[in-house]
């Protein structure tokens, strides 16, 4: 309970209902306490705008001509929902085009904090019970799917594997591990690429706030934006390493060809998801 009272729920409470599935449920979406790999880089700016045409949408490119991509890894251990695992492979992008980011490990941390125009799109989710595939496809119009999926998390790694229900087939899986504190090389090249501007925004932000964008494939008319919500207990950002691995099985996130450069690994979380506006 103790979690809850936290001033980001305070921010942002539980302030309405939502029957789904014969169940009546509580809204907006908050993650109490759990962990999450936030695993960034960049995909096949082709690729990335194939995947969009039919959204109003564009891909954030970089310097180098490539979109910014992420895949997200999440152990929900107390949430509004119930306790659950997710899976999402994100396309960062914009409603019209902008100015490409200078290329760099962290440069999607640059996009979002300095370019108001920039957006996370969650074009693929997979949760691993009914209820919250039901909420994320008929609330907060995501086009979510059933998983089966196995993560086995330790202080020092995480290893995961993620199957489609529905389709019986692979969608991801990786290896990764968790440093025990933060490398001060990581911190030093993020400040140097977000500069003092970017540096002083951050700190002063008390939670890390990202506009999502749905696509249209959970039935919606439009491209909606919900603003998320994140504070951590604990966040270790670093490059992705030899040592780490990931494979996109997925036929239609495979053909973006990630490329992996930073791993975020945060635990003690907090997180809000708003409604679509």
């Amino acid at each position: 309970m103790m979690r809850q009272q936290h001033p980001l729920f305070q921010q942002y409470p539980l302030d309405g209902q939502v029957t789904i599935g014969g169940e009546t449920l509580s809204t907006p979406y908050h993650i109490y306490d759990g962990s999450i790999l936030f695993i960034g880089g960049t995909a096949n700016a082709r690729a990335a705008s194939d995947l969009l045409a039919g959204e109003q949408l564009m891909p954030l490119l970089d310097s180098d001509g490539k979109a910014l991509m992420a895949v997200w890894v999440c152990d929900f251990t107390e949430a509004n929902l119930g306790q659950h695992h997710e899976l999402q492979i994100s396309i960062f992008a914009s409603f019209s085009p902008v100015p490409p980011v200078t290329a760099h490990p962290f440069a999607i941390y640059r996009a979002l904090i300095l370019n108001p125009a920039a957006m996370m799109i969650c074009h693929g989710l997979w949760n691993n019970t009914e209820r919250v595939v039901r909420y994320n496809r008929e609330h907060l119009l995501l086009d979510a799917r059933l998983s089966r999926r196995q993560i086995d998390r330790t202080a020092a790694s995480w290893r995961f594997q993620v199957e489609d229900a529905e389709r019986g087939q692979r969608v991801a899986e990786g290896e990764l591990t968790v440093p025990g504190r933060q490398p001060p090389q990581a911190l030093m090249a993020m400040a140097g690429h977000l500069g003092l501007r970017g540096m002083m925004q951050s700190m002063r932000a008390p939670f890390i706030h990202v506009p999502v964008v749905n696509t249209r494939a959970a039935g919606s008319a439009a491209n909606r934006i919900a603003h998320t919500y994140t504070k951590a207990d604990k966040q270790v950002i670093r490059t992705f390493g030899p040592g780490d691995r990931l494979t996109i099985h997925d036929p239609r996130y495979a053909a973006l060809r990630f490329e992996p450069a930073f791993v975020q690994h945060n635990d003690g979380v907090r997180f809000v998801y708003l409604r679509p506006e």
